[in-house]
């Protein structure tokens, strides 16, 4: 009786054929790691953006409760013993630390902001190619349409060797803003209407030099505590489609207001 030989028709890989497979799942290795690389360089950056805000916001509060001169106006004075002062002072809890490699937050004492040391991100101020300088009658003013990158900006006291005085109408409007801080000598006097209009802000220390907001200044932002000075004149609706806020301020004054349950209470 003659057998037939069953054919094996499950083949193994030959050499070459793994030597693809291996080489094929290293490129995919390589492109993961560089994505999570990419993607960790972009979250290091936005955490060092916002912890510019907030060390910006701070010296803010410190210059409204500190009599001048104080020590962020004695040049050389180290940038740790001026994180330690905003820490003594309970405005931070620690003093922070760049995520990003090799950098770290210094004092401008020309511009009175904090910036990063190797300039990563430019977040720490406003570029005068990301604005139109005013000219004429609005020497000063800071207008045109916001076109910079960055979503975490501080306004700092000069720009191009130019006193900022004003922020004129709608040059921020809906760009996405996510934090908004000012040179802690700040000299703007007039934020005028609509000019944060429909960002994604949730707090404003306002300088100590401002006069004026005029109507919807800060609309359409998701704004919970908001610091302000003394004898500001408010317009209508600067923060949110009523006056709450303006007859808050107008009966309590300068202080820290807080949005809660629907009122602004003064902390």
């Amino acid at each position: 009786m003659n057998s037939k030989k069953v054919k094996n028709s499950n083949k193994g890989f030959t050499l070459a054929e793994l030597i693809v497979v291996i080489a094929i799942l290293g490129i995919l290795v390589g492109s993961s790691v560089q994505t999570y690389s990419g993607f960790l360089d972009r979250a290091k950056t936005t955490a060092d953006n916002v912890t510019l805000g907030y060390l910006n916001r701070a010296t803010q509060v410190y210059y409204i409760t500190e009599p001048t001169p104080n020590l962020f106006e004695i040049i050389g004075t180290p940038d740790d013993a001026l994180m330690q002062v905003l820490v003594d002072d309970r405005l931070f809890s620690e003093k922070p630390v760049p995520q990003q490699k090799a950098a770290s937050f210094i004092w401008d004492y020309s511009q009175k902001i904090w910036r990063l040391s190797d300039d990563i991100s430019n977040a720490y101020g406003l570029l005068p190619s990301d604005i139109t300088l005013g000219t004429g009658g609005h020497i000063g003013y800071i207008k045109g349409s916001y076109s910079g990158a960055s979503k975490d900006i501080t306004i700092p006291k000069t720009l191009d060797g130019t006193k900022v005085t004003n922020v004129w109408q709608d040059v921020f409007a809906n760009k996405g803003l996510t934090s908004l801080s000012f040179a802690a000598d700040s000299q703007i006097v007039r934020i005028h209407a609509r000019a944060f209009n429909k960002n994604n802000l949730t707090e404003v220390v306002l300088p100590n030099s401002l006069q004026q907001l005029d109507f919807g200044a800060f609309w359409n932002n998701n704004i919970t505590m908001v610091t302000i000075g003394s004898d500001v004149i408010l317009a209508d609706q600067v923060f949110r489609n009523d006056n709450a806020f303006r007859d808050a301020y107008y009966a309590n004054g300068a202080g820290t207001y807080l949005y809660q349950n629907g009122i602004w209470v003064k902390k």
